[in-house]
């Protein structure tokens, strides 16, 4: 029978049923109210406020400069150099609070901590065995498993948004349906988690997980560790994988600062060469269309009407300005590709600009100068330009009424059918080599090399997985069938 909204509630917590269970049980129909759930529940009363109740005896326990001496420990070594204070702000709090109840333990040697707290416990376990006896035996149970559990990162199979999602365990190959609420709202197929897990019966829950999941491309380092593992050949258990928690935490800094705090990539052209943007300037000491006449040959595809397209004159017919690209013919890094083009040419009255996109270019630039127009273009300046402070400029200047139009004529232009298709076989091109390419990824080797392997299948599969997340959220979808295409030519179909 129902209780009343006044009754006591049926979970036993001893308060009335309209302040605890009837809110949830509003939020779920009643038909998907099971025991797993009414446990899920309870747990999350039983364990309500535990980690103050954590941190107090803590500091009683082990010592008033533990949690500082602690952090210290779970930030090095990669934090060697960085210095990174401990505030209650930092995102790395979910990760290292149940690192720091459950996992540390003071090193003997080189510490800070009480005396008589040296004895091989974690803060979890003091906590247990001092007070366990005078705790709710579900918060107990919680506590121990807590302790008895090891990180590890997870693959994310399938999510059920708010309610939780199936994970399978990277190093060990096991395969949970955790219950979690909030978390699986955010949390989509095909992310990894770094997390510390609790099971009590038949409900497994999130006691601690990275503040980001990462995507799918960051698969390597884990599996490297894995195969650490595994070439041990002894019993993948908790307790081995505990053995292994700084390497872990390792992986786990390092991903999730690139995550956190993206850097500027090294941006490249397709000569190879450092992306940096150079204006260089001339003064003609000949008529522009003189300067045209001369400069023309550096143009391969356009006939001598067209590269005159958009041109100025003067009422009298003379040449004031024109604009036209400096070419090379093919590619060395796109072997499709017909021609490169190296830069764009200004020519304003007596004025020329060239603007390339690195300083090698800036100089095969001035060496055909010299070259065409000795005595009839005289060097003024250069202006440089890195791509960093480009984007600044960009994101100082904001989304003006010029950057607006700018993305509308972008955008209209992407959406013509004969665009589209030409951007769909560039595609198609592309990933028709992508498994014959060497792939840093793969530590060098090319997918088809690396699914030869099952470490290398399975990094194969997550490189796959990212292309078609990474083409979902972008403004041209990658077209299902070159994924299919992909995953039959590597046997992966």
């Amino acid at each position: 029978m129902k209780p009343g909204r006044n009754d006591p509630c049926h979970c036993g917590s001893g308060k009335k049923y309209k302040q605890c269970c009837l809110k949830t049980e509003q939020v779920q129909p009643e038909d998907d109210f099971h025991e797993g759930d009414f446990l899920w529940r309870r747990i999350r009363r039983a364990i309500e406020g535990s980690p103050a109740k954590l941190l107090s005896f803590g500091s009683s326990h082990f010592g008033q400069e533990a949690l500082l001496e602690a952090w210290d420990e779970f930030m090095s070594p990669w934090d060697e150099g960085h210095d990174e204070p401990f505030t209650p702000g930092t995102p790395h709090m979910p990760i290292f609070m149940p690192w720091f109840f459950y996992n540390w333990v003071p090193a003997p040697l080189e510490t800070s901590v009480k005396p008589e707290a040296l004895d091989g416990r974690t803060l979890g376990q003091a906590y247990l065995d001092k007070k366990g006896r005078h705790l709710d035996p579900l918060y107990a149970r919680y506590i121990e498993q807590c302790c008895a559990a090891p990180f590890s990162f997870y693959d994310v199979l399938s999510v059920r948004p708010g309610e939780g999602f199936t994970l399978r365990d990277i190093i060990t190959g096991e395969e949970v349906d955790v219950t979690e609420h909030a978390g699986s709202r955010q949390t989509q197929t095909g992310d990894i988690m770094f997390a510390k897990l609790v099971k009590i019966d038949q409900v497994t829950m999130l006691e601690a997980s990275a503040p980001v999941m990462f995507p799918p491309i960051e698969k390597s380092a884990i599996l490297d560790l894995r195969k650490k593992i595994q070439d041990r050949k002894l019993p993948l258990t908790a307790d081995l994988l505990k053995d292994y928690v700084y390497e872990m935490l390792e992986i786990y800094h390092d991903i999730t600062d690139r995550l956190l705090n993206p850097r500027m990539p090294q941006l490249q052209n397709t000569d190879g060469d450092q992306l940096v943007f150079n204006k260089l300037i001339y003064t003609l000491d000949c008529s522009p269309r003189e300067a045209l006449d001369t400069l023309r040959q550096l143009n391969l595809t356009e006939d001598d009407e067209s590269i005159l397209t958009g041109a100025e004159f003067a009422p009298t017919g003379e040449l004031r300005k024109i604009e036209f690209d400096w070419q090379k013919p093919g590619n060395k890094k796109h072997k499709e590709w017909n021609n490169t083009i190296l830069g764009h040419l200004t020519i304003a009255g007596d004025t020329l600009a060239a603007e390339v996109n690195s300083e090698n270019r800036a100089k095969q630039f001035k060496t055909l100068m010299e070259k065409l127009l000795p005595g009839k273009a005289r060097y003024k300046t250069t202006v440089i330009q890195s791509p960093q402070s480009m984007l600044s400029r960009m994101e100082e200047e904001g989304d003006t009424a010029q950057s607006r139009q700018r993305r509308k004529e972008q955008e209209e232009l992407n959406s013509r059918p004969e665009i589209q298709a030409k951007i769909a076989e560039y595609m198609r091109q592309h990933y028709s080599k992508w498994p014959e390419e060497k792939l840093p990824a793969l530590n060098g080797k090319t997918p088809l090399q690396a699914v030869k392997t099952k470490d290398g299948k399975e990094m194969v599969e997550a490189l796959l997985m990212d292309i078609e997340r990474r083409s979902r959220s972008g403004n041209m979808p990658l077209d299902p069938a070159i994924i299919a295409e992909l995953r039959e030519r590597l046997g992966l179909s």
